[in-house]
């Protein structure tokens, strides 16, 4: 069973906040954000908190901009998301567990919700990621034990070691080539094309 995060390891945060910084005419705003939001560890990025701007849009975006930033932001997916998960499904099951409280909007509005995923599961605002009981309800609806699911994302603290301490297998996607020390029990992948082949 593989299990995903969703921002950041499905949507392109990153992107999308250029895209929208591009369009209200403040390109500054990406470097804004990720000055605020790129949480480090021993000078490793350990998580990348994209989605604050969403929480905290008037301490990166000029009043003004505010609005018309809001409307343009829009993350896509990355570009191996639908190929990876379309190559995976029906041959294994496939699950979601995000902090996210939109994330079935999200998914919806990316047409990635039915179709695709047995189940979706949004972490209790008060038990996110990476508190290890943030896992359980999405082991409970997969039916199954902690270690029989591999966790996919891209935070070092929330994804692999919420799910390492949990009990479910860690894979950690490194979009970013960065440089941590990665434990013998992580598998350490650089795309999710790279799932394919081990499912």
């Amino acid at each position: 069973m593989v299990a995903f995060d969703l921002d950041d390891t499905l949507t392109d945060w990153h992107t999308g906040i250029g895209r929208a910084a591009a369009a209200v005419g403040a390109p500054e705003i990406l470097d804004r954000v990720v000055a605020a939001t790129w949480v480090r560890r021993d000078g490793v990025v350990v998580n990348r908190h994209h989605w604050r701007v969403l929480h905290e849009t008037a301490a990166f975006v000029p009043d003004e901009l505010v609005e018309p930033f809001l409307s343009a932001l829009d993350p896509p997916l990355f570009d191996d998301a639908i190929p990876s998960l379309e190559a995976l499904r029906g041959r294994v099951p496939l699950a979601l567990l995000t902090n996210n409280p939109f994330g079935a909007q999200v998914l919806e509005r990316h047409g990635l919700h039915a179709d695709v995923f047995d189940c979706v599961v949004v972490a209790d605002p008060s038990i996110r990621k990476p508190d290890p009981r943030a896992f359980a309800p999405l082991v409970a609806a997969l039916g199954c034990v902690a270690h029989s699911v591999a966790y996919v994302g891209d935070s070092i603290t929330a994804d692999v070691e919420g799910a390492r301490d949990a009990g479910l297998r860690a894979v950690w996607l490194d979009r970013w080539n960065d440089p941590w020390p990665v434990p013998s029990d992580v598998v350490r992948i650089g795309s999710l094309l790279e799932l394919v082949p081990q499912c």
